[in-house]
């Protein structure tokens, strides 16, 4: 009896960790919600009695941006929960949300109920996108990371922001490690925060103007990624950064961690050891050639540029700015000529001819143009930087919207479809935002992808119908044929020639192997308990056998006897 127990408690367990995977990626529906952070947790809370609602944003307080709000909320045992901003209609939830407000005062209502009852709260808070304004597009999109959303701080959290974080998830990070007013930049009067002119995060490279972002010259944490390095030390400004400025943490996996006592331009390269250093370093004469001559080495011409990319959306009849910073980091003087063919009507640069000394840098200014006539679409060029030997490319795209957009469109490719292989499917998410001008419109919503020639390899198009707001999963299947390299993923809503549009950036090419994931230790501990249960049965069933069998030689041996008896008696 004992044995059989065992067995069964066995065969129980074996089945609660089949099982333990699905529980732990369920999240908690309708018992515990907590906007976005409600996910990957394998328990279920039932309460008696009506919902409980803690409303954590918006709060009562002032937002000086009116797009994607953010609506975040908790809830204990609710059935059912909705939402209506200024008693309009309600919309029902299953978790956190965004959503769109005209300026002024508004009252935003949340509501939950289950069998035992109903419950709400609401709060007050106030629209002023005239107060103040924070330029990042650089860090929003699908390379955000977890940088900080900054459209979603009340106006009275400004002067005292702590943990700001700055991600891009290709390139690098930073934490601030001390609070920051965000608005007493260089020119506080102008109540703009531009981070996208002053900041830049890419390949080897983290800078922060403390010219311009003096509030940003505050002591922080770092990251790196993707290094090559086996043993890498920290430049600051292209010089070997003192210890009292920086400190390195860890480098591992070709990610770089320091801390900085305040702000420059932050890069690393390869620790050398004396044998490594290039002979003219050392003081050594040139190398002579065979012949008897002395062959002089050639010097080397180099430049870096602090940008890959450029995406900029700009609305007919506008003009934007961008900045990037070309340096010379070779071991001579060089000439630099800068030219866009492609997109030359819709940029005015700064310089387009000028001479770099060894180490110097220079900071090119580009203003974007869309004229009121310009065609609202998506423009592709290439920004082409060159000196006597050497060319580099800025992959540059302008998006032209409608002047005066009645809605706003926000797309975003996943993290893992960001690189994907020829006759593979890309998903992206579109979500379409009724600005407030009209009621409920059928829109039309064209779809296409480009390469950075401008042509098109996929398009298509859906209807969608906006009253407040309206998502889509769209996936799209990438030919075989498909060459590899980087592409943009374009999406753009037509209404009544009121044209709005968004886009991302992927590529296409050989698909990184994957990982192994978190499911494949399961599957082997169920292999391996799976071999433990079917050994285990086999000795239970064997010994049932054997103790089968001992019966019957008793039996027989009985039969033999009585036999022998009678055998007696005759």
């Amino acid at each position: 009896m004992k044995k059989r127990i065992w067995f069964i408690l066995l065969l129980i367990s074996l089945l609660e960790i089949i099982n333990l995977q699905g529980t732990l990626e369920k999240t908690i529906t309708g018992e515990i919600i907590t906007g976005d952070a409600a996910q990957n947790m394998g328990m279920n809370i039932s309460i008696i009695g009506a919902p409980r609602i803690n409303l954590i944003t918006p709060e009562n307080k002032t937002y000086f941006s009116n797009n994607s709000l953010l609506l975040n909320y908790s809830l204990i045992s609710a059935d059912f929960v909705w939402y209506n901003l200024d008693n309009s209609q309600d919309i029902s939830l299953i978790s956190s949300t965004r959503f769109n407000a005209s300026e002024g005062n508004h009252i935003l209502y949340l509501y939950a109920n289950n069998s035992y009852g109903e419950n709400s709260k609401n709060v007050t808070f106030y629209i002023n996108s005239s107060r103040f304004m924070v330029v990042y597009n650089e860090y929003t999109g699908s390379s955000k990371g977890a940088s900080t959303d900054f459209n979603n701080i009340p106006y009275e959290d400004l002067y005292n922001k702590s943990d700001i974080v700055l991600e891009n998830s290709n390139y690098g990070k930073i934490i601030f490690n001390e609070e920051i007013n965000l608005t007493e930049d260089n020119t506080p009067e102008n109540n703009i925060l531009n981070l996208d002119s002053d900041t830049n995060i890419s390949y080897n490279r983290i800078e922060v103007n403390p010219d311009t972002l003096p509030n940003f010259n505050k002591s922080a944490t770092l990251w790196l990624y993707n290094l090559t390095f086996s043993n890498p030390r920290i430049l600051k400004d292209g010089s070997i950064c003192l210890s009292s400025v920086c400190t390195k943490e860890n480098y591992s996996a070709g990610i770089l961690r320091f801390n900085v006592t305040g702000f420059s331009i932050y890069s690393a390269e390869e620790t050398l050891s004396e044998e490594e250093i290039p002979s003219e370093s050392l003081g050594q004469p040139p190398v002579s050639g065979g012949g008897g001559g002395i062959v002089k080495e050639k010097i080397k011409e180099d430049f870096s540029i602090n940008k890959e990319k450029i995406k900029i959306l700009v609305k007919q009849g506008e003009t934007r700015k961008e900045i990037f910073i070309i340096k010379n980091t070779g071991k001579t003087k060089i000439n630099i000529s800068i030219k866009s063919p492609q997109i030359e009507n819709f940029l005015k640069i700064s310089e387009t001819e000028f001479a770099l000394e060894i180490e110097e840098s220079k900071t090119i200014e580009i203003d974007f143009i869309a004229r009121e006539e310009t065609i609202p679409d998506l423009y592709i060029g290439k920004i082409e930087v060159k000196s006597k030997e050497t060319k580099k490319e800025i992959i540059t795209a302008i998006e032209v919207i409608s002047k005066k957009p009645l809605f706003d469109i926000k797309l975003e490719i996943p993290k893992r479809f960001l690189q994907i292989a020829p006759g593979e499917e890309i998903l992206a998410k579109i979500s379409l935002y009724n600005l407030g001008e009209i009621k409920r419109a059928d829109t039309t919503l064209n779809y296409l992808i480009k390469d950075l020639e401008g042509n098109i390899l996929v398009q298509g198009e859906e209807t969608l119908a906006v009253e407040t707001q309206a998502s889509l999963i769209k996936t799209v299947k990438i030919p075989e044929n498909a060459k590899s390299g980087e592409y943009m993923f374009y999406a753009r809503v037509n209404y009544k020639e009121n044209i709005v549009s968004a886009s991302d950036w992927f590529s296409i090419g050989e698909k990184p192997a994957p990982k192994p994931s978190f499911n494949f230790f399961y599957i082997i501990l169920i292999f391996i308990l799976f071999l433990i249960l079917l050994i285990i049965l086999y000795f239970l069933l064997k010994k049932k056998k054997k103790k089968q069998e001992k019966p019957g030689k008793k039996q027989g041996k009985n039969i033999s006897i009585i036999i022998l008896n009678r055998s007696r008696e005759y």
